[in-house]
């Protein structure tokens, strides 16, 4: 053992070169770029990284994630979705039981008009935040929830109506089957209803963009950060912010079973848009939701479903997201029953309690290979960034045909890809259980 310790501690420093050639004699009939992976249609990694890709100094960079007030016990907002139902005494016992077994944070998909008072009866929105993630959008529905702000005298609430209108009326145009029964809310009414509260409620935000949603409709790592941005553009230029007052913007970032690319989009996301607050002198913060992917959940075998979202939740934690929401295993089957949920809310639980990943400020910073991975999502991003700006923005994108083929053709080959065998999921296409426990579900109530 001696020796041993002695023979690591005296030998030889190595460099690459070194690798690549007991690499190269190992390969049969490969050379070493066979090696390189190709994680989409934009990005590829190599099978090595050494200080040699090091291109910066990092350690004061943006794309850490520094926070400030740094809290060991909550370092990000345990938050689970509430499957909706119509009766609000229903719906507010639903709130008050996550909260009550783990959760700190609530998001709904919606409400019924003048219930909101019902619905968050007894919730301290000051400790407990309520996300409503209506992907609908009703002027009506966002104006029953401004009159609640209005009318509430606790100006420390934290209840914010997320909504982001470039994606959702692409995402629903593509996904839903009831899409024409009201009256959208545009972007300029957010922007009014921003400053108004912004002057008053300081936790109040309302500026919001939604990358999990260009995930569904089939954007990759890096278009999805670009099309947030291109989206917070847009929203910018009709934007008052008298004496330049301090305000947030929050956008949502899929996560996925991808683990280093996980982490490296969320850390190139601070990187683009603190570019973007720079170079428009914005005095503005960015709070990042990290939701695991719709694309990693399946219906045959739901329990690997709870691998994959660990995985997701764990590259959220690490890329330091502000808020996470793991989807319920049975997403795609229907409600979750009671122990699903439990599931759910335990796995933050374990990631805080257990791995102590709070106690650690960006845990991946100095990675070469994430830090590598981090830059090359940056710069991809940028570069299309602003060629699409000159070219008429996220308005253009949206209007253009060519663009929704180019997300619909990327759908349709994940689909294909798994259908077959080409990309391997356990569970769905490859090692299928063929004793799996089944999961009663109930419908979703609309």
């Amino acid at each position: 053992m001696t020796k041993n310790i002695e023979k690591y501690l005296n030998a030889q420093k190595v460099d690459i070169s070194d690798w690549e050639k007991i690499a190269s004699s190992t390969l049969k009939n490969m050379t070493l770029k066979d090696l390189n992976k190709k994680i989409d249609k934009d990005l590829s990694i190599k099978p090595l990284y050494t200080s040699n890709d090091e291109e910066d100094d990092y350690s004061h960079s943006s794309r850490r994630g520094l926070k400030a007030n740094k809290n060991d016990f909550m370092p990000w907002f345990i938050c689970t979705t509430v499957d909706h139902h119509k009766d609000p005494k229903i719906l507010n016992n639903r709130i008050l039981g996550e909260l009550e077994r783990g959760s700190n944070s609530v998001e709904l998909s919606c409400f019924e008009e003048n219930t909101l008072d019902l619905i968050l009866n007894k919730i301290d929105l000051s400790i407990a935040p309520i996300f409503i993630r209506n992907i609908n959008y009703s002027r009506e529905n966002f104006f029953n929830f401004a009159k609640f702000i209005k009318e509430n005298k606790n100006k420390e609430i934290i209840c914010n109506y997320q909504i982001d209108p470039f994606a959702s009326n692409l995402w629903l145009e593509e996904f839903s089957k009831n899409n024409t029964s009201h009256e959208k809310l545009s972007y300029e009414d957010i922007l009014k209803y921003h400053n108004e509260f912004n002057s008053e409620f300081k936790n109040i935000n309302l500026i919001h963009l939604d990358g999990s949603l260009w995930n569904d409709l089939g954007a990759n790592t890096s278009e999805e950060i670009e099309l947030l941005c291109l989206s917070f553009l847009e929203i910018i230029k009709d934007f008052n912010n008298k004496n330049n007052k301090k305000f947030s913007i929050s956008i949502t970032l899929a996560a996925d079973t991808d683990f280093f690319t996980s982490i490296a989009k969320i850390r190139a996301a601070r990187i683009i848009f603190g570019n973007i607050f720079k170079s428009h002198k914005l005095n503005c913060s960015l709070s990042i939701t990290s939701r695991s992917s719709s694309n990693i959940l399946f219906e045959k075998d739901p329990w690997v479903n709870q691998l994959r979202i660990t995985t997701a939740a764990l590259a959220s934690a690490i890329g330091g997201s502000n808020r996470i929401i793991c989807n319920n295993i049975t997403q795609k089957l229907g409600q979750a029953p009671d122990f699903i949920r439990r599931l759910t809310r335990n796995t933050h639980i374990i990631l805080q309690e257990e791995s102590r990943i709070s106690r650690v400020q960006d845990p991946s910073g100095g990675s070469f290979y994430i830090e590598n991975l981090t830059n090359n999502i940056a710069k991809m991003t940028w570069k299309k960034l602003q060629l699409n700006e000159s070219n008429g923005g996220i308005l253009s994108l949206i209007s253009s045909k060519k663009f929704r083929q180019n997300l619909k053709n990327s759908r349709d080959n994940f689909k294909k890809n798994i259908k077959e065998q080409k990309l391997i999921k356990v569970g769905e296409n490859s090692y299928e259980d063929p004793d799996s426990n089944p999961i009663n579900v109930k419908p979703f109530e609309g």
